[in-house]
């Protein structure tokens, strides 16, 4: 059944209504000719009856015609002996359709026209011996009255015989009434059957055709309306909307495809669009920020040749100390004006680390040492620009600020397993608490340089720790190269 049903639809719509077309008129043709046969039927069996009828009464009007010749012939007159043999020969001619047929007629018609036969030959002898009888004397009345007897004789029967045709004419007609109502009840039964075959046609023409026409418009539809997911069309067969539904699908997943692939591009031209905004804002600001940062410039310069001015009159006045305080200010100062240079050699950083401290030493005395221990062979490894003295500044201001003797802070340079520098600054200062760093106030010092040297360090493809334990210390662990330990708290990236 399933072969049958695919073999079905994959026949072209051409083929589909072809048949469907011809089953419905060879229906229509069966119907017709049903009927035809069925009125055929009738008529032969109503022109059986009618020329039996027709036979028997015309025989009786043409016998009666003779009669009545027969009657005018007692009385002389003008062509009656003409009119008479006419009369006759018209009885004969009625009495040859009238003979007996064994094989067709029942067999108490069969007796009676036989009987009627009989005497008609009889009849006729009588008539011959009456007309070459002279028209006077008793011969001639009795012959006469034989004739009329015999006459008598013969219209019994035929009367019976019309009798007899009507009894079975009336059983006949019963039969094609019973026969016709059988037939009118079959009729409506091919009628029925015919109206559920056409049904059943509609049925089958509407899903191998119109169904789908209708789910391919619904498609189209969906199409037009901009609603591209929408699900597949069933692929029913192999004819002509088969293959239309087939490339329907296709030219949807193209179309959706399509779409999907603008989509992804506009998203992608809209990023990208939004990272050229991005650029262009981080552009304006950085040009914005070498301005101010030209602009800052100015009072720093005034500064340091004043400073130098002030160095020079130190050393004519004999103030050694005031006049080498007054350098290393100048030396820090000149440090931080070379604005240029964003990575510069580790040794340079240690060697204003040194002078960071010496001015804080003359403020701090005793209460505040530092120790430094650097490997010579690293002195010009390149580091970020002003990434130890903020820490060192970190750990005066919030770890030794209220020590009164004993604050120390040590300062390690080596190179690691991996081949990493690693920088630390520790101190054994108040502490703090480091989950607490990423929390701390926008304007807080602390939070804020560590942040800066965390993002330098980063993107340079370093990194900053920073471990702290209140009541102990802290430890700023600074890595510089690919490989980090990841073992350390990030917190401190601020």
């Amino acid at each position: 059944m399933k072969k049958l049903l695919q073999k079905w639809r994959d026949v072209s719509i051409k083929t589909k209504s072809s048949i469907l077309v011809g089953i419905m008129i060879a229906s229509m043709w069966a119907l017709v000719a049903y009927e035809m046969m069925q009125f055929r039927d009738f008529s032969r069996k109503s022109d059986v009856i009618m020329n039996d009828y027709i036979e028997i009464t015309g025989f009786m009007d043409a016998f009666s015609e003779e009669n009545v010749w027969l009657e005018a012939y007692i009385r002389p007159a003008l062509d009656v002996d003409r009119n008479y043999r006419l009369a006759g020969e018209e009885t004969d001619r009625r009495m040859e359709l009238l003979r007996p047929d064994l094989a067709a007629d029942r067999r108490e018609e069969y007796v009676l026209k036989r009987a009627i036969c009989n005497a008609m030959e009889h009849y006729r002898e009588t008539q011959v011996v009456f007309l070459n009888t002279g028209r006077s004397g008793d011969a001639f009345i009795q012959r006469y009255f034989s004739l009329k007897s015999q006459a008598a004789y013969i219209d019994g029967y035929t009367r019976e015989l019309l009798n007899s045709c009507m009894e079975r004419g009336g059983e006949q007609w019963q039969e094609i009434e019973t026969a016709n109502n059988l037939n009118s009840r079959r009729f409506s039964g091919f009628l029925v059957g015919a109206t559920v075959l056409m049904i059943v046609i509609l049925l089958i023409l509407t899903r191998s055709v119109l169904r789908p026409l209708e789910d391919l418009g619904g498609a189209a539809d969906h199409i037009s309306a901009g609603r591209y997911d929408a699900p597949p069309l069933e692929v029913r067969g192999n004819d002509e909307l088969g293959r239309a539904a087939r490339s329907f699908n296709l030219m949807q997943t193209e179309i959706r495809r399509t779409i999907h692939a603008l989509e992804k591009q506009a998203e992608m031209e809209k990023s990208l669009l939004e990272k050229e905004v991005e650029a262009a804002q981080m552009q304006h600001k950085l040009q914005e920020g070498r301005f101010a940062q030209l602009q800052s410039q100015i009072n720093p310069h005034f500064l340091f040749n004043t400073l130098s001015t002030i160095a020079a009159l130190a050393r004519e006045e004999g103030a050694p100390l005031s006049e080498d305080l007054v350098l290393r200010l100048s030396s820090f100062f000149r440090y931080s004006l070379e604005s240029d240079e964003k990575v510069v050699p580790l040794g340079r950083e240690i060697q204003l680390l040194r002078d960071y401290m010496e001015l804080q030493e003359t403020r701090y005395g005793d209460r505040i040492t530092m120790e430094v221990r650097s490997d010579p062979a690293l002195e010009d490894v390149p580091v970020p620009k002003f990434i130890l003295q903020p820490l060192v500044e970190n750990a005066i201001l919030h770890g030794l600020r209220q020590c009164t003797e004993g604050g120390c802070i040590r300062v390690r340079s080596r190179r690691d397993r991996t081949g990493n520098i690693v920088i630390t600054v520790t101190d054994n200062g108040c502490g703090f608490d480091t989950s607490r760093l990423g929390a701390a106030a926008a304007g807080e010092r602390r939070s804020v340089g560590l942040k800066n040297i965390a993002e330098r360090m980063e993107y340079s493809g370093g990194r900053l720790d920073v471990c702290s334990v209140p009541g102990v210390g802290t430890c700023a662990r600074i890595t510089v190269g690919g490989g980090t330990d990841h073992d350390q708290d990030p917190g401190g990236r601020g």
